[in-house]
């Protein structure tokens, strides 16, 4: 049996709840990458828009991710098939 908690939530179409959804998740940062991780607290100039290297190097730099969380992201991302 689902929880009820949750069963409500999606019920009254919870945006939160929609959200957590991985392949919901997947496509909003498919369709915008930067407002993405923006509504996660992620700011990024818009410079590195077009720039994932440059992006992510400068979440480094600025002590928004760590060597651990990116190494964590590649993994999850390679175990869905995409290569770097």
């Amino acid at each position: 049996m689902a929880n009820r908690l949750y069963e409500q939530q999606m019920q009254n179409g919870n945006p939160f709840m929609a959200q957590s959804n991985p392949i919901n998740q997947l496509a909003a940062m498919r369709s915008n990458p930067m407002q993405f991780l923006a509504s996660r607290g992620l700011n990024i100039p818009q410079q590195y828009a077009n720039d994932p290297k440059g992006a992510v190097q400068y979440l480094m730099n600025n002590g928004q991710m760590n060597q651990g969380l990116l190494n964590n992201l590649m993994q999850r991302a390679q175990m869905m098939g995409y290569r770097f």
